[in-house]
């Protein structure tokens, strides 16, 4: 589904409406741009029908761009006009020399009312960064189950999907429960996350979501986003790490991973914040990482499992109406390790109780 529609004046905008086609683009937004975006098919009900599955639309204001809107059938005036009319997130962009016209249609004249951003080249990341804090970011009171009414589940992972193929068969959770793994984590930003009911990112070798430190941010927004509004987030290991620059995630979580040592095995024992949780799992186990890793947590942080020296490697913290749960499996001796790529009972274990977390 396309989440942005770009308007301009192909006279003195085209530039400026390419250049934020390839960068929204290049941070996995959906864009719909009209010489990228337009197929065969009347332009007219084209044009309408993408505007119709956005949310946002940019509208790039070139000198003299509003000018010709005084003509009947001017296709910037319509696109405008058609935006307003449906409700939607209009953010006006103003380049150098754009002055409002003296006499406006009143089909678009309340484009006025929208607050707008200076669109420089010249600070074209600032301007980028003002753009995303303002596109619609809906507020989510309920998770929605998909057509079936199953609880959709979205994994992503550092390593091959086959390896991620064999944990949702492991974990054996029905039909009440669909799994969708993802190629990218920049694919999270173009989904509506309303639908998901749990999130998991496994990242086992300090893998940064993008390397683009921008679209690092924005997932990381997105998926904090997530959990505020009532989804569930499961990470593991590096996710939280502070090389992998998940900034965002680290706050979340209240934990900043900054330590680490080699192991042949981790022990995991279970804590009085476990009570009434993580049922089918032993008091005590061992899963065969090659590394403990560890930080400083918030005073609100449940720990659930911890080793037998205090290091915590299972906790959750509610974070808003949802709640985020840190999974410790992972490392870079393996890629996967063992306890993930065998996969080992009790991290199978570990992970189904997570995605049926109640909070």
């Amino acid at each position: 589904m396309k989440q942005i529609f770009i308007s301009y004046r192909r006279r003195g905008g085209d530039a400026a409406a390419y250049l934020l086609y390839e960068k929204l683009t290049n941070l996995g937004y959906k864009v719909f741009y009209d010489i990228e975006s337009l197929h065969n098919g009347r332009f007219d009900s084209k044009i309408f029908e993408s505007i119709d599955r956005c949310h946002d639309v940019l509208v790039v204001l070139s000198p003299d761009a509003l000018d010709r809107c005084a003509n009947e059938g001017d296709w910037v005036r319509e696109e405008i006009a058609y935006s307003i009319k449906n409700g939607k997130n209009i953010i006006p962009l103003f380049m150098e020399g754009f002055d409002w016209p003296s006499n406006m249609p009143e089909d678009i004249i309340n484009l006025k009312n929208y607050n707008g951003i200076p669109l420089t080249f010249r600070f074209f990341d600032g301007v980028m960064d003002k753009i995303i804090e303002n596109l619609d970011q809906r507020p989510l009171t309920t998770r929605v189950s998909d057509p079936e009414g199953k609880k959709r589940v979205l994994l992503w992972a550092d390593f091959n999907n086959v390896v991620l193929d064999k944990i949702v068969k492991r974990l054996k959770m029905d039909d009440e429960y669909s799994f969708e793994e993802l190629d990218d984590p920049i694919n999270i930003m173009s989904m509506d996350l309303t639908k998901i009911d749990s999130i998991v990112m496994i990242v086992t070798d300090c893998t940064k979501f993008s390397n683009i430190e921008l679209a690092i941010k924005r997932i990381n927004q997105k998926l904090v986003n997530y959990v505020r509004n009532g989804g569930r987030l499961i990470c593991t290991h590096d996710v939280i790490y502070r090389r992998t620059r998940n900034e965002l995630l680290q706050e979340m979580y209240g934990c900043k991973i900054t330590h680490f040592k080699a192991a042949e095995g981790v022990e995991y024992k279970k804590t009085e914040d476990c009570e009434g949780k993580f049922t089918s799992l032993p008091d005590e186990f061992v899963l065969h990482d090659c590394e403990i890793c560890w930080g400083n947590l918030e005073y609100d942080v449940e720990v659930h499992f911890e080793t037998p020296d205090g290091i915590p490697l299972v906790f959750s913290r509610e974070y808003g109406n949802g709640v985020c749960i840190y999974l410790h499996p992972g490392d870079y001796k393996f890629n996967p390790p063992p306890s993930i790529g065998k996969p080992e009972k009790e991290f199978v274990d570990l992970l189904r109780e997570s995605i049926k977390f109640e909070y």
